[in-house]
């Protein structure tokens, strides 16, 4: 028997519980569309890559992740080994619960149900950007991985761990502003070097370094407010060397996206950042603490097909 057409990927444990429900109604939903669907749920770290890995490689039409932002990060990096050359034929569907919801507040999706089976029905693509790092991994290796809406190190990576060693109980946008107010008074800035596509070395005390393919993170805040899913671009946002009384005060403008105009800020956009020192600063993609010391990003373009 071959790979349904439909694979579905669900991290039981999202939404404190409510994904394995949420993905089994969607499967049910699908079925009555008389759509052919397999819902796998997954068991540990990394193990939503290794089940879109086997749905890949057995020609499977859609790989629907199911869970937050980390899900979708761990699905999207099955989709990959080593560098993509090109576009696999499987397409990414996405209908997200949980802590963060990032990725989609992006293209303005709603966690509804209806209309996450509604895209997969209409099965309309959009060739998206994907951006991979190189980085030291928490076990003091250099890695590579994937990310398709945010990376970041300097505060955001402290406050990322923070939220994921604590309940998330609260919800995305409460969960990750405790931890704001929590990570900030204590936090170190950290001295970088980098420079964006073969430019000039850029050298600062940076509080955080955001590398944007997506708009948003943080469960709703928007340091990116002009990233495009699919212009071969990535945004990349500085923020300087800001105390804790500042994060406050500024904490506003950044979820409204009107922080690029602060003097403490600085922002543009390229396809290759290169970073030289960052101070072991904490490395996140897509919500999920990976390691420290990035060293390259580099934004692969139109290397996926999302279902929209």
């Amino acid at each position: 028997m071959g790979e349904p057409a439909i694979v579905i990927i669900a991290n039981p444990r999202a939404a404190n519980g409510r994904a394995r429900r949420y993905s089994a109604r969607i499967a049910r939903l699908l079925s009555e569309a008389g759509l052919g669907a397999d819902l796998r749920y997954t068991s540990g770290p990394m193990d939503a890559a290794r089940l879109t890995r086997e749905a890949v490689a057995a020609h499977a039409d859609t790989v629907l992740a199911v869970g937050g932002d980390g899900t979708v990060n761990e699905v999207v990096n099955g989709f990959f080994h080593g560098p993509p050359e090109t576009c696999p034929a499987t397409a990414l569907g996405v209908g997200q619960l949980g802590t963060g919801t990032d990725f989609s507040k992006t293209l303005r999706w709603t966690p509804d149900p209806v209309q996450v089976v509604a895209r997969l029905r209409r099965n309309e693509r959009r060739a998206i950007d994907v951006g991979r790092v190189d980085y030291t991994g928490l076990d003091g290796r250099r890695a590579s991985r994937y990310f398709v809406n945010i990376a970041e190190f300097g505060s955001g990576g402290a406050v990322v761990e923070k939220v994921n060693r604590t309940t998330k109980v609260l919800g995305g946008r409460m969960s990750f502003l405790l931890a704001i107010l929590s990570v900030m008074p204590k936090y170190a800035n950290k001295r970088v070097r980098y420079s964006v596509d073969g430019g000039p070395e850029r050298e600062l005390v940076a509080n955080n370094v955001v590398v944007a393919n997506g708009r948003y993170f943080g469960g709703g805040l928007l340091p990116a407010p002009h990233a495009e899913l699919d212009d071969g671009l990535l945004d990349v946002v500085v923020i300087g060397d800001i105390d804790f009384k500042t994060v406050r005060r500024h904490l506003g403008d950044l979820r409204r996206g009107t922080h690029l105009s602060l003097d403490f800020v600085a922002s543009t956009q390229g396809r290759e950042v290169l970073t030289v020192s960052t101070e072991r600063a904490l490395l996140d993609l897509d919500g999920e603490l990976v390691g420290y010391d990035p060293t390259r990003f580099v934004c692969v373009p139109r290397a996926l097909d999302l279902l929209v």
